[in-house]
């Protein structure tokens, strides 16, 4: 399935501002996969992961706790 250019402006209520993050090739890769799958865009995506609280869910080991 195709997914949209765009997510639907003013979905939430609010205008989505531009933000530049730094992955993986790796988690790009997945990242592509899974909105593919779910045909929504990689921004849709990670909106709706932020906004159901999936990002709560990360744990990190003690040994990946630094200063980065």
């Amino acid at each position: 399935m195709a997914r949209p250019k765009r997510a639907d402006k003013d979905k939430y209520g609010e205008t989505k501002q531009r933000y530049q993050i730094m992955l993986t090739e790796t988690a790009s890769n997945e990242l592509d996969k899974v909105s593919e799958a779910l045909g929504i865009t990689r921004s849709e995506l990670i909106e709706k992961a932020i906004r159901q609280g999936l990002l709560k869910q990360v744990k990190l080991d003690p040994s990946e706790m630094g200063d980065d």
